[in-house]
């Protein structure tokens, strides 16, 4: 039996609509769960398997906000739920969001988890334009 790996970073309930294209398909108005500084989990069935990897987009507009995070992410793990993607890459600009995202979104209020960002990142930061490493 293997012994359950505690999680690197905090995650949050996040449901947002995210579209991630897979380079041969894309899928629009796909439902996050939940979200963290190493990835995010995405509710629905896909055809990819582990490693496969896609870009991943949130664009968020309303009366009081306006923004679009983006990244390059990878498939690390699927059940009958969803798919697990972990980030690889991201820009400057993406990750400030995400971190803002993650201090600021609402969250249980039985939750007395102190959300830490780490010094060292789990994923390369890019250009804007570039999100696929070298």
């Amino acid at each position: 039996m293997f012994e359950q790996e505690k999680r690197r970073f905090f995650r949050i309930h996040f449901k947002r609509q995210v579209q991630l294209d897979f380079f041969t398909e894309v899928y629009d108005e796909c439902l996050v769960k939940n979200i963290s500084l190493g990835g995010m989990f995405v509710i629905g069935k896909f055809p990819h398997k582990v490693d496969d990897e896609c870009h991943v987009s949130i664009v968020q507009k309303s009366k009081t906000t306006n923004f679009t995070f983006k990244a390059l992410a990878k498939i690390v793990r699927q059940d009958d739920e969803g798919i697990a993607l972990q980030f690889i890459s991201m820009s400057f600009e993406s990750l400030v969001l995400l971190e803002l995202i993650l201090l600021y979104e609402p969250r249980d209020k039985s939750s007395d988890t102190e959300i830490k960002l780490p010094s060292d990142l789990p994923f390369k930061i890019c250009e804007e334009e570039s999100f696929i490493p070298d």
